[in-house]
């Protein structure tokens, strides 16, 4: 009889303990997909001259006309920034010795620019205007959305469902019942590309722009009843 008392007494001090601070913690994802609106380019122009002047010259008449077609096609000159403009030595490349330095062969002037292109379809006749005006180098593409906001606020609703949805069958597995809700935390991930397998066809060049992923992560703290 004494054992027995003894055991209930120590389960009557331990189990409201228990119940008092009990709690199930669970994350949710939640994404959502959209085709992205706006392509930026990274291209410029790269001439050699056997002087620095000549060099530069010849880099701005081509310049002047990679502007001209960036106007031609309604590219905005708040959507155009340079972001690299350097002109180099060219060395030769034949073998000296430690008494007879490395000569100067020319000199290589660079111009880099970036441009925003608002209407992607168009995207393949740019760069190949940009290429027959004369930008011989092409460094990389990317794709964005303009306005995430409205994606990410959807990412967030779905990831909120989704904790729930988990949180509920782990409760009624365990035979206990959510209460309210004691914490929420979010982190999000905005707008990775996912490349489709298939390119754009366009009548130019073809681009392939793939899709743009928002998603948003949550992790909510429910007390339990």
């Amino acid at each position: 009889m004494r054992l027995v008392l003894v055991f209930l007494g120590l389960f009557f001090s331990v189990a409201p303990a228990f119940a008092e601070g009990a709690y199930i913690s669970m994350s949710g994802r939640g994404s959502v997909s959209a085709a992205p609106d706006v392509a930026e380019i990274s291209v410029g122009v790269t001439t050699t001259s056997p002087t620095a002047d000549r060099a530069m010259r010849a880099n701005a008449a081509r310049m002047n006309e990679v502007f001209a077609l960036l106007e031609a096609q309604k590219i905005q000159r708040a959507d155009i920034q340079t972001v690299q403009f350097s002109v180099n030595p060219q060395w030769s490349n034949r073998q000296t010795s430690i008494d007879k330095p490395l000569e100067i062969d020319g000199f290589v002037a660079t111009n880099i620019l970036r441009i925003k292109v608002r209407n992607i379809p168009a995207l393949g006749a740019v760069l190949d205007a940009l290429a027959t005006a004369g930008a011989n180098r092409i460094e990389s593409i990317s794709f964005s959305i303009t306005d995430q906001a409205p994606l990410l606020d959807r990412a967030r609703v779905l990831a909120v469902e989704d904790a729930r949805h988990k949180a509920e069958v782990f409760a009624k597995a365990a035979g206990v019942t959510l209460g309210a809700i004691e914490m929420i935390s979010e982190t999000a991930d905005v707008a990775s590309p996912v490349f489709r397998a298939e390119a754009l066809r366009l009548d130019a060049s073809p681009i392939a722009e793939g899709t743009q992923i928002v998603s948003a992560d949550v992790t909510i703290r429910w007390a339990l009843d």
